[in-house]
């Protein structure tokens, strides 16, 4: 069955529509008005990067004059007027909410970016000090040429003055630039403001109210703020790069030059400002937004997190240690004992540090094995495996340099493991490495046992507080043997081989979840009870859409829990009304990946570090990992279930490609990541309690 091109939502409008879901929590007025500013910083952060790859991606097919169309029948063309039709509506609600909802109450609560005429005295004075001790000698302003040549980097605040001479008999006019570098912090505090608790004004307020310090004998005579957004959609062709390295340095000069995908200008700008901005960005008219606001949003991030505004932000959910390690334990004996499950952020990641902590110091431990994607910005797993390095252990760490906007981390991380002795491997030519695996080989008795850890997200502490992923801790024989066989297929040009329990793409993860969603089909077919329940980040991939449209036909009950993109259509008759999706945007952002197939009764339940992406199941090297242990997979079927019953953040998906609020027949409302975090305190507690003490039930009041 083919799919045909009305069978198939369009994969940036998904995505658009993910975006709306998530601005839809920042409108959400029984929020406290910090969590509100947070989601509206996370839009603004989102709509950076699609813009920079995916907008960029289509521009580039534009420039080409390609008019090939995607699966629902789009032209790059018609997608990208779709895509600035929709982009301009979501601006300005964006601006709606911050000045309509969130400005008052952040006034109202002693939270105020101050405007220049509100400024006394004693504050103007202290703010030129500020500036000329801590941004003067900074910023540097480049005189333009008439060509009105730049190169000013991706997103980064720039102001564009106008500077009149007037010592010379006829005055003139030029064109000067700034650029306000991220090394600046965006806000500068006001002290003493009537009122307010925080008050500040913007770096780019500060510039242009002491801006003639740089042009004491002349005139600035107007000034416009902009930002320019550019197509980062620039990869190494690895295939012809002998020292990646060296490519991957190249990708990012290039990124600093690469063509403008957009332009934001705050509106009030003057028209000659305008027209000169467009010139400097190689810009047409459609690639020019007019912001009515302060310009970059994500810099709420930081007024979001503001400390002593308590009462402004949503009550914390304390991380719980996990309830399968005794305190003070060895991460060893713990797995040793029995498979290990954790549920992040609602339990600590702190265990997978740890363990890497551990087996660098264990003067058993002889080996470690490692894939690195993304990393805290002073990770602690690098530091450890740095250690272990150090101490003559064999340390194998391939470090992916492709993985996008970490290039530079990841290639700083990667010399720091080689200048300690560490083997490195720069990835795979020709795929993006994104599974999360570690392995480590311990001497025990005479013998080698391995103990692996499997994830879902990154090996990332900070992320880790933020995204809920799932690990999985064990030191099963068979698994051991098939991290092994990974590592020496990855690292070592090994002819692939068929592993005893876990999936590799591009090499057969695919053709593993497309044999058991047959399998359900099969079960179906002959009147069996069959359902699948599958959580990802993102649905794309034709081939899996067209194989769970086939399953649906065939009678399976299928469940999606999907958090961004999804280009399949559920609910439509004689297709896929045995198909629903779920979407949950709340506190934590959902990036764990959870397959599960009922087969007759004895399912069989996955974990994986792949998405239903072409580019996840084709283009990248992944995992698919079957959780094997009683309790562990009880407990991902009891998560999946949990959020398919979600409907407080839930929303569901109708057959017109419309997200809908999910609805209850009960009063009370569930929602699914307060009963995880609930649950882990519960199990928890019952870890602490003595063993000795009885713990009596008595009647609820």
């Amino acid at each position: 069955m083919a799919l045909s091109e009305d069978q198939y939502i369009n994969r940036e409008l998904s995505w658009l529509a993910f975006n709306e879901r998530v601005l839809n929590e920042a409108a959400r007025t029984e929020l406290p008005v910090l969590e509100r500013l947070k989601f509206l910083a996370i839009t603004a952060s989102n709509f950076d990067e699609f813009f920079m790859v995916r907008v960029g991606a289509l521009q580039f097919m534009r420039e080409k004059g390609l008019r090939v169309k995607d699966p629902s029948g789009l032209t790059p063309t018609q997608q990208w007027d779709q895509i600035h039709a929709r982009a301009s509506s979501f601006i300005s609600r964006q601006y709606e909410i911050l000045h309509q909802q969130l400005v008052p109450i952040l006034h109202e609560k002693g939270i105020r970016r101050l405007k220049v005429a509100e400024l006394t005295l004693s504050q103007r004075t202290h703010l030129e000090e500020h500036f000329m001790e801590h941004i003067y000698p900074v910023l540097s302003p480049i005189a333009l040429d008439d060509g009105l040549v730049a190169t000013i980097p991706a997103l980064q605040i720039s102001l564009l003055c106008t500077v009149l001479s007037t010592e010379e008999a006829k005055p003139l006019r030029r064109f000067v630039l700034f650029t306000l570098p991220n090394s600046l912090p965006r806000h500068i505090t006001v002290p003493d403001a009537e009122g307010a608790s925080h008050a500040y004004l913007n770096l780019e307020d500060v510039l242009e109210l002491f801006i003639t310090h740089y042009f004491p004998s002349e005139k600035v005579t107007a000034c416009a703020r902009f930002r320019i957004s550019r197509n980062s959609d620039i990869v190494a062709e690895d295939q012809e790069e002998d020292d990646l390295a060296t490519a991957m340095e190249g990708i990012l000069d290039q990124r600093l030059k690469s063509p403008a995908i957009r332009i934001e200008i705050e509106a009030g700008a003057r028209r000659d400002l305008v027209t000169a901005i467009r010139q400097i960005g190689v810009a047409q008219n459609a690639q020019v937004f007019t912001i009515p606001g302060e310009l970059d949003l994500s810099a709420f991030f930081a007024i979001a997190g503001l400390p002593g505004f308590d009462e402004l932000k949503v009550e914390p959910w304390t991380t719980q240690n996990s309830a399968q390690i005794e305190p003070g334990e060895s991460l060893f004996d713990a797995i040793k004992r029995g498979d290990i499950l954790m549920h992040h952020p609602y339990e600590s990641f702190e265990p997978v540090v740890k363990l890497i902590e551990e087996a660098a110091v264990d003067p058993d431990v002889i080996a470690i094995k490692q894939i690195l994607y993304r990393t805290a910005k002073n990770s602690r797993v690098v530091a450890a495996l740095v250690k272990a390095a150090e101490a003559g252990k064999h340390v194998t760490v391939l470090v992916e340099l492709k993985a996008r906007f970490d290039e530079a981390r990841n290639l700083d991380r990667a010399n720091d493991l080689l200048n300690a002795g560490a083997q490195i491997i720069y990835g795979v030519h020709g795929l993006k490495t994104h599974a999360k695996v570690c392995l480590i080989m311990r001497r025990e008795s005479g013998h080698l046992v391995r103990y692996m850890h499997f994830g879902t997200g990154n090996y990332n502490e900070a992320t880790a507080r933020l995204y809920t992923d799932v690990s999985y801790l064990t030191c099963r024989a068979n698994y051991g043997s098939d991290a092994s066989a990974f590592f020496n297929t990855v690292t070592g040009r090994s002819r692939f081989v068929h592993f005893q329990k876990i999936s590799m793409a591009p090499f057969g993860l695919r053709e593993r979840l497309l044999g058991m969603l047959e399998n359900e089909c099969e079960r179906a077919k002959q009147g069996e009870a069959a359902e699948v329940m599958l959580k990802m980040n993102s649905l794309e991939d034709r081939q899996m859409i067209q194989a769970l449209y086939e399953a649906s036909q065939a009678g399976v009950k299928i469940k999606l829990n999907i958090r961004g993109i999804c280009c399949l259509r559920p609910g439509v008759k004689g297709l896929s009304e045995n198909i629903t999706v779920v979407s949950i945007i709340d506190r934590y952002l959902e990036h764990a990946r959870i397959y599960m197939f009922r087969q007759g009764g004895r399912p069989v339940v996955f974990i994986s570090s792949a998405d239903f992406m072409n580019r996840n199941l084709s283009k990248r090297v992944e995992l698919l990992i079957p959780v094997e242990d009683k309790e562990a997979k009880k407990r991902l079927i009891q998560i999946l279930e949990t959020h398919f019953t979600d409907t407080a953040r839930g929303r569901i998906l109708r057959s017109d490609g419309v997200w809908h609020a999910q609805t209850s027949t009960s009063k009370k409302s569930q929602r699914s990541q307060e009963i995880f975090a609930s649950q882990a305190a519960k199990r928890s507690k019952q870890r602490n309690l003595s063993p000795d003490v009885l713990i009596p039930h008595v009647p609820k009041a």
